[in-house]
């Protein structure tokens, strides 16, 4: 088998966030800002057999995850800006090439992320202690005293 990377696609589950928080951490106000998002790999193969045509066969892998954005006085905070879950990864394969399959993976892979938005609002939601842990060990950093 001759494996063959087709494309590594990042998909924007959606634009816009599925939960937001406002906090204020010493003098300074934050907004947190959560999306869901996923990365979609794909691998197209060509089994060979000794006297049959190759048939290609796309093996894609999706990974989902819930990412934090923050900001502060309307401008990007990017060292607190990361993932913060990822979901199970989601896997399979269509006979034929990945060009034609990748529709299909990306409506698969909306649905998975989609049946998940219960969870992704309540991995948000806990995240605010997480976030808070974060500006607190960075004050302490930076805070004299």
């Amino acid at each position: 088998m001759l494996p063959i990377l087709a494309s590594v696609a990042a998909l924007a589950a959606s634009s816009t966030p599925i939960h937001s928080a406002e906090l204020t951490h010493g003098a300074q106000a934050y907004t947190a800002s959560y999306h869901t998002a996923s990365s979609v790999r794909f691998t197209q193969v060509e089994p060979r057999f000794g006297n049959r045509n190759a048939i290609p066969v796309c093996r894609w892998q999706a990974d989902v995850r819930v990412d934090r954005a923050v900001a502060a006085q309307g401008q990007s905070v990017p060292a607190f800006g990361k993932a913060v879950h990822r979901f199970a990864p989601l896997s399979g394969s269509y006979a034929g090439t990945c060009a034609a399959a990748r529709s299909q993976v990306d409506a698969k892979v909306a649905r998975y992320a989609s049946a998940r938005n219960a969870e992704a609002v309540s991995v948000a939601q806990q995240d605010r202690a997480v976030l808070v842990n974060e500006l607190d060990s960075v004050r302490a950093l930076t805070v004299k005293g």
